[in-house]
């Protein structure tokens, strides 16, 4: 009896165990439709359009004075008198330093032994004592010498090349400015100045680039210093050589600096508007970079499969790619639950990014 009724818990220990696992499949077949479900992935896609845009280039720099300029002697000399110092302005040709040197020294006494001289033989021309040939031959020396005087005169008068600032100062009155065999000094100059009223910001551009970027094309310009202002200006300067080393080329953009908010070192982002043309754009999240790689692909949407597609891309426009080539207008790109999907998987619950 032990032995039947042993047998008989066993039975329905099994049936239990049966009953339970056909309720937790949902009959027969019905583990594999629960992972089929669990196999396709929810999404959300976003149309490829055909648009028109302003397509737009950013850089970055540093603000720099349109014309800076470091002035030195023409001559060695001695610093006499400093009228300048940092931050005067000057107009051109104000006279920013006066030197004193030996040249200038026998210069003047050239000068005025010569003029001694014409100034006698005028006297004795006038009274007929002497010919017009002799007194031409004085006349003569007497030139040369003033033009020697004044040319040296004024090469020890330093004067500001052009409207601006005086940034620095080198040295100070006493001080001896060298000027070295070819034209070199010793010291890199004596008054630095520089021009404010404009200032430019220096760009490197791509090769891919460059095709775009030409003189006379707008450019926005922001600082963090006036958070939320743009300055704008334009592309005064598009080098057409481009750098081995960088394979980059150097561009310049000129602006107005009306109060002069900009200074010289100011970090700047700079942003040059493009002409308008149509593209084909993709939104940012219909784009995916392929890891350690500067490729960029896109998961599209076809009849609830998944397919990956290689896009090669252009320009930033907002909140879009340009897309150049790899999709097409009208094509439905996955937005949300694209990471880690499988070329080929299943998708469903589709809807238009932006519906609600």
């Amino acid at each position: 009896m032990r032995n039947r009724g042993t047998a008989l818990m066993r039975a329905g220990v099994l049936v239990l165990i049966a009953a339970f696992t056909l309720a937790g499949c949902g009959g027969p077949g019905g583990g594999e439709q629960q992972q089929a479900e669990e196999r396709v992935r929810p999404v959300e896609v976003a149309t490829v359009e055909m648009s028109n845009v302003t397509p737009t280039l950013e850089f970055s720099g540093s603000i720099m004075p349109a014309r800076e300029a470091s002035v030195g002697a023409m001559v060695s000399a001695q610093v006499k008198t400093m009228h300048v110092e940092p931050g005067d302005r000057v107009r051109e040709g104000d006279l920013m330093v006066e030197m004193a040197g030996e040249q200038l020294v026998q210069a003047e006494a050239q000068f005025v032994a010569a003029q001694k001289d014409w100034e006698r033989m005028t006297r004795l021309l006038e009274a007929g004592a002497i010919t017009q040939q002799a007194f031409d031959q004085i006349d003569a020396g007497y030139q040369a010498a003033k033009a020697s005087h004044d040319l040296v005169r004024e090469s020890t008068m330093i004067r500001a090349p052009f409207d601006g600032v005086v940034s620095a100062t080198y040295m100070e009155e006493g001080e001896v400015f060298v000027l070295m065999p070819g034209g070199s000094s010793s010291t890199p100059a004596i008054v630095e100045v520089v021009q404010l009223n404009k200032v430019k910001v220096r760009i490197a551009v791509s090769e891919r680039d460059l095709p775009e970027v030409r003189k006379g094309l707008k450019a926005n310009v922001t600082v963090a210093t006036y958070p939320g202002r743009e300055f704008e200006g334009t592309v005064t300067l598009v080098e057409p050589v481009i750098s081995s080393m960088t394979r980059t080329a150097t561009a310049e953009a000129t602006i107005p600096n009306g109060g002069e908010l900009l200074r010289p070192g100011m970090f700047a982002n700079l942003t040059l508007d493009l002409a308008p043309r149509d593209v084909l754009l993709v939104t940012h999240d219909g784009v995916l970079q392929q890891e350690g790689t500067g490729r960029y692909f896109s998961m599209l949407y076809e009849d609830g499969v998944a397919r990956r597609v290689d896009v090669e891309l252009g320009h930033v426009s907002g909140e879009y790619h340009e897309v150049l080539s790899g999709l097409e207008a009208g094509q439905a790109v996955i937005t949300t639950g694209r990471y880690r999907l499988a070329d080929g998987a299943s998708v469903s619950s589709v809807r238009e990014e932006g519906d609600r």
